[in-house]
């Protein structure tokens, strides 16, 4: 790969802890790629042996061809032509907007015409020019996070990383500033390195995502198939399937990959992605929300559908659907989400589609330390 980001057998290390565990990452210029995970398992050390601001004990980077980091060699974090949106924005407060979005530039002496008319374009791009004589103290949060995105685009690096930057902004202003992130990525085409620990926000800004676990990635491939296809029972979790249900293994279905299971006295028919599952084995599946619902008059079951009985325990409003949690015996609940209020108490199936039955070897959280599952952008399908 002659452009974009190159990363070859990287290792970080501290006090004998491996928080980078040999990871191998190809991003093409003009793409972004999100690193997803929890806290501690490596996101920010990523960034910062990019960026140059810390050494790694073994790897190499390259960008755009050049070689950045490897052994003997460590080009200097302001050589690389690399800029950082940091999680609080590292706003200088004495500053005014229009200085700290041109102090890059007045560091490289570009003319003050030139300079004023990039900073101007960047600020009216980013839909702050009217904020060009504010001090930080004077921005909301949004605001804030507009000038450091601003700052970082100012002297046009090659590759642009963001540290969780909507990680302290509220609900409602974090999915705005998402819509708006993934539209300027979409226009500038800027090479990026996007950290979060949210998979929908990793989902949504990113042509490619890897998942790191114990600094090792565990998942790497196309967004869309985090959700539908993730490798193992963890990703799954971090995806947002929070319905585990233990099952056992019966026997192979139809269809190449699917088997039928029993969970407790029903038989339903779920994808398990470890060839060869045999009969008898002991297997979790896990179901998203949003893949489930409740079966009604007007929306009967389906034959591509696999069903569960139970009775409603508890109702929430979410703003526009409820969630309903159905009891589908003494220690397991599953969450629904419906578009009506359910009375609770009372009884209730619940269907979800065969396709969005996911199930996983109980081994798998273990294997997951040690295995890559490469992803395709075509999920199999349910032809029962």
């Amino acid at each position: 790969m002659s452009g974009g980001l190159r990363i070859e057998g990287l290792v970080r290390q501290f006090r004998g802890n491996r928080v980078l565990d040999g990871l191998d990452v190809e991003l093409p210029a003009g793409s972004v790629l999100s690193v997803l995970g929890p806290s501690g398992c490596g996101k920010s050390t990523l960034l910062s042996l990019v960026a140059g601001m810390d050494r790694p004990d073994a790897g190499r980077i390259w960008l755009d061809g050049r070689l950045l980091s490897a052994d003997g060699v460590q080009v200097p974090p302001e050589r690389r032509g690399i800029n950082m949106v940091f999680q609080d924005y590292a706003l200088w407060p004495h500053m005014k907007v229009e200085a700290i979005v041109g102090y890059g530039l007045d560091c490289r002496g570009t003319p003050r015409p030139e300079r004023r008319r990039r900073v101007l374009a960047l600020l009216e791009m980013l839909q702050i020019a009217h904020l060009a004589e504010r001090f930080p103290g004077q921005l909301s949060g949004g605001q804030q996070q507009r000038v450091a995105i601003a700052r970082a685009l100012s002297t046009e690096p090659r590759l642009l990383l963001l540290d969780e930057p909507l990680s302290n902004l509220d609900v409602q202003l974090r999915l705005e500033m998402r819509e708006e992130l993934a539209s300027l990525f979409q226009r500038l085409r800027t090479t990026a390195l996007y950290v979060t620990h949210d998979a929908v926000e990793a989902s949504s800004l990113a042509d490619l995502v890897i998942v790191l676990r114990a600094g090792r990635i565990v998942q790497q491939g196309a967004p869309e198939a985090l959700f539908a296809n993730p490798g193992n029972a963890w990703v799954a979790r971090l995806a947002g399937h929070d319905t585990c249900i233990p099952a056992r293994v019966e026997a192979a279905a139809a269809a190449p990959g699917y088997y039928s299971v029993r969970v407790g006295t029903s038989r339903l028919v779920a994808r398990i992605p470890d060839a060869g599952t045999a009969s008898g084995a002991s297997v979790s599946l896990l179901l998203h929300p949003a893949s489930a619902r409740l079966v009604t008059a007007a929306a009967p079951l389906r034959e591509t559908e696999n069903c569960l009985e139970g009775r409603t325990v508890r109702a929430q409003f979410e703003g526009r659907d409820w969630r309903v949690s159905v009891a589908l015996g003494e220690a397991l609940t599953m969450n629904v989400m419906h578009p009506e209020r359910v009375e609770v108490g009372q009884e209730a199936k619940v269907a979800f589609a065969i396709a969005e039955t996911l199930a996983f070897m109980d081994e798998t959280d273990r294997e997951a330390h040690c295995s890559v599952t490469k992803l395709s952008r075509s999920g199999a399908s349910w032809r029962g």
